[in-house]
């Protein structure tokens, strides 16, 4: 990816949108009463304001335009009212926080960049608004120096390899926002049936172990879908994939196609089927959400994080228990999964990184725009813990992940003391790839890319219902080749070699 460089910032560069992409706020209600402080809150240092006191009142009063994808809350305006009065006396700034429906985002953020809006925070990901593709059109501005200066209560806050994901030719572009980011294979159970059948999770050290439980639930149980398989587990174990259909050995650095690298966890998706452990019509279903809502499936197999089991439980109305399988693994784009970014035309680059800088570090902030306004929209149960007012019409609690970090969220009915700081210990004493920051660019590989994606899609699920495991492999990894994974594999491992040698 050719290197970025920053762009001049002029005051005034439009007066007005051409578009309206980050949509206008209403106008505010009636404000109600914020939350107390806890305790332990109370005497933190305000973040953002070195002196701790509030800003001067004959100061501007600056407006920092942030825009997210999800659902706006109906009591958004108070809500947001409230909170710009402590943001306010902390920064002298004010939030616009612009709420958009997920399935509008990628559009409507891609019209306001190329009309040049000024709008100055913005959601990133690499499945939303995408990170590579901003970059590729200059859309978001370098931010090593802002953050460097405004940003260092984000960056303490981290593991020292979170930011990598976000810089390119060594400049920073985004901030990633703090959640699960290391990923771990486990399993939820059924509780009533772990314990019909004997079986003991501590035993759990490979995916396999699972097999002479699965057994027990084919043999016994009618009407219960043995597993519920959401991750390639097996592969998992020694791979991780780089540029969609590379795939590099995690302890030997080899890059091989992902064709061969999938074929033993083809085995055994053919292996399980054949006994009866995945439901007979999975080659066909597209969603299944609502027999995992009915408590179908005896074992849920996908992606660990701490409290698993007891957020299972609360939402699925029974008692599940959890193991983890194998080890914690952050791979070279980890993390890149939600990020905060800085608009190339913002007028308040400064401010916006303050800004971001403050809810990613102050939890009553940060938490006022999760949970909304105390007695009217949440009640509090205990120390960090809130649960919400029956038919409030204010709650962002759940995706906290969306604006900074999630790990001064408070709890919410289902979630255990000590989630957060495990997630935390889990993310950073995770095994690091020995990839991280390296991102693929797959501009020379397009027509490749796109013959890929449709053999991949042609042999989806057929590694479960083929009577021939072995000719079904030989097929579809002759059909890989055809559409040119072998060039794929030369163009990620020529990367590859740049990449080490420029660091």
């Amino acid at each position: 990816m050719k290197k970025r460089v920053i762009a001049t910032l002029l005051a005034g560069v439009m007066t007005m949108s051409l578009l309206a992409a980050c949509g206008n706020s209403g106008a505010p209600a009636e404000k109600e009463s914020a939350p107390a402080k806890s305790e332990t809150e109370a005497g933190e240092e305000t973040a953002g304001n070195e002196a701790g006191e509030p800003a001067e009142e004959s100061e501007e009063t600056i407006t920092i335009k942030w825009c997210i994808p999800g659902d706006k809350q109906p009591d958004h305006d108070m809500v947001l009212e409230d909170v710009n009065k402590k943001i306010k006396e902390k920064l002298n700034l004010e939030l616009d926080l612009d709420v958009i429906p997920q399935g509008e985002f990628n559009d409507r953020m891609k019209l306001a960049s190329t009309a040049g809006e000024t709008f100055d925070l913005v959601f990133t990901a690499n499945w939303l608004n995408s990170f590579d593709e901003n970059m590729s059109r200059d859309a978001f501005l370098p931010i090593t120096d802002l953050v460097a200066q405004y940003g260092q209560d984000m960056v303490a806050s981290m593991p020292d390899w979170l930011l990598d994901v976000a810089k390119v030719d060594g400049e920073l572009y985004a901030i990633p926002n703090q959640q699960i980011i290391a990923r771990q294979m486990g399993v939820v159970v059924r509780k009533d049936m772990a314990e019909k059948y004997g079986f003991n999770m501590d035993s759990m050290k490979s995916i396999r172990d699972i097999e002479p439980f699965l057994d027990e639930i084919v043999k016994n149980e009618t009407g219960i879908f043995p597993i519920d398989k959401r991750t390639e587990a097996l592969y998992e174990a020694s791979y991780e994939t780089v540029g969609t259909y590379a795939s590099v050995n995690k302890e030997t650095g080899e890059v091989i196609p992902y064709s061969e690298a999938i074929a033993d966890q083809m085995r055994l998706d053919n292996e399980w089927y054949q006994k009866g452990y995945i439901r007979e019509d999975i080659a066909t279903v597209t969603d299944n959400s609502a027999d995992v809502k009915a408590n179908r499936y005896a074992v849920s197999l996908s992606s660990y994080k701490p409290g698993w089991s007891a957020e299972y439980t609360n939402r699925q109305g029974m008692d599940y228990v959890e193991a983890s399988v194998e080890g914690a693994y952050v791979g070279a784009i980890s993390g890149i999964e939600t990020m905060t970014a800085v608009n190339i035309n913002s007028e308040h680059p400064e401010e916006a990184v303050k800004l971001l800088n403050l809810v990613y570090t102050d939890k009553e902030i940060f938490n006022e725009l999760l949970f909304g306004i105390e007695g009217t929209h949440y009640n509090v149960v205990s120390e960090n813990h809130v649960e919400v007012v029956p038919d409030a019409t204010y709650n962002f609690g759940p995706n906290a992940w969306r604006i900074g970090n999630q790990f001064n969220a408070w709890y919410m009915p289902g979630q255990e003391d000590g989630l957060w700081e495990a997630t935390d210990k889990l993310n950073k004493e995770a095994t690091v790839s020995a990839l991280r920051g390296f991102t693929f660019d797959q501009s020379n590989v397009q027509a490749e890319m796109a013959q890929l994606a449709a053999v991949a899609a042609e042999y989806k699920n057929g590694q479960f219902t083929t009577n021939d495991i072995e000719a079904f492999i030989t097929e579809y990894q002759g059909k890989m080749e055809q559409a040119g994974i072998l060039t794929v594999v030369d163009e990620v491992n020529r990367q590859i070699e740049e990449w080490k040698s420029a660091k």
